[in-house]
């Protein structure tokens, strides 16, 4: 997404609007925090729905209407209190799928965008969209005005993916209790719980190769993409009593980390993420390289799931 200029052009968004950040959403680092961003973008998502397709999506008990893959890339830091001024642009729309994009904006700068592709399931089945989103969604692309390279067509098929491994085959594993808040208003796993997870699950694993004292560490990890993929659209289940998460580096840089993980119910994968960090100066606030004390301690953790 960040490879594509008009992405970061408010113009390119047809519809626009506000958004008022919480204290709330301030983590130790004192700027908004990258899960509660991926919240804000899962807002402007139900906000569209709402406008285009009527206050029915998240309510209909079937099909309902679920994230099936979402991704976020952070490109400058956001801070409490100022508002963030925001657009949504619809990429693309099918009989089965949408993909919706989205952009945040503050003091005229572009510091994050989304991109969700969401599809209709009856229980664990995916099926058609109903014919009046069909239509709702064709009305909508077709007042677009048109962006060279923004889509508009068809959404992107969804990569076909191997069978998710076992949590055991993960190099790292930790369990993470759930909460009442986990579940949305449609009774299953939000999207927003599984960022929560991808998050804490990656913060305890960096914890624990490089120690309790790496946040007063001169140099250290910044988030800059979170791609999240649903392999379970199980309608319900609420969230169970705990998760079980896999952790594994899967790619280090020159300047840069990416952590996979998946989240598993029992021996069941149900969805898989994969965070990009960029290797960061605290003082200048501004990229460093990877030291090689900090590739001895991530070898060990290095996973290529099958």
């Amino acid at each position: 997404m960040k490879h594509q200029p008009w992405r970061r052009d408010a113009a390119a968004y047809p519809t626009q609007g506000t958004l008022q950040p919480r204290f709330n959403d301030v983590d130790l680092w004192q700027h908004l925090n990258n899960v509660a961003q991926i919240g804000l973008h899962g807002e402007l998502l139900q906000q569209w729905l709402h406008a285009h397709l009527g206050p029915d999506p998240w309510r209909r008990a079937s099909p309902k209407l679920v994230v099936q893959a979402n991704a976020t890339d952070f490109l400058a830091e956001a801070h409490y209190p100022a508002p963030l001024a925001t657009g949504t642009r619809l990429l693309g729309c099918d009989d089965h799928r949408l993909t919706l994009a989205t952009a945040l904006f503050q003091h005229g700068h572009c510091t994050g965008l989304h991109q969700a592709t969401l599809g209709a399931f009856d229980g664990d089945t995916a099926v058609p969209l109903p014919a009046d989103w069909r239509a709702a969604l064709q009305s909508a692309a077709a007042l677009q005005p048109p962006l060279a390279g923004a889509g508009d067509g068809a959404p992107d098929a969804l990569p076909d993916l191997p069978a998710p491994p076992h949590p055991d085959q993960w190099p790292w594993q930790i369990t993470l209790a759930t909460r009442f808040a986990d579940a949305d208003g449609q009774g299953h796993a939000s999207d927003f719980s599984l960022a929560r997870c991808a998050e804490q699950g990656r913060v305890q694993f960096l914890t624990q190769v490089f120690g309790d004292g790496r946040r007063s560490a001169p140099v250290g990890f910044m988030v800059a993409h979170v791609a999240m993929r649903w392999h379970q659209r199980r309608l319900p289940p609420t969230p169970p009593r705990a998760w079980q998460l896999g952790i594994g580096v899967t790619k280090v840089g020159e300047r840069s980390l990416a952590v996979g993980s998946a989240l598993f119910d029992g021996a069941d994968c149900v969805a898989t993420s994969t965070s990009v960090m960029v290797v960061i100066d605290h003082a200048t606030r501004r990229p460093a390289a990877m030291s090689a004390e900090a590739r001895a301690l991530l070898a060990p953790y290095l996973h290529a799931p099958a």
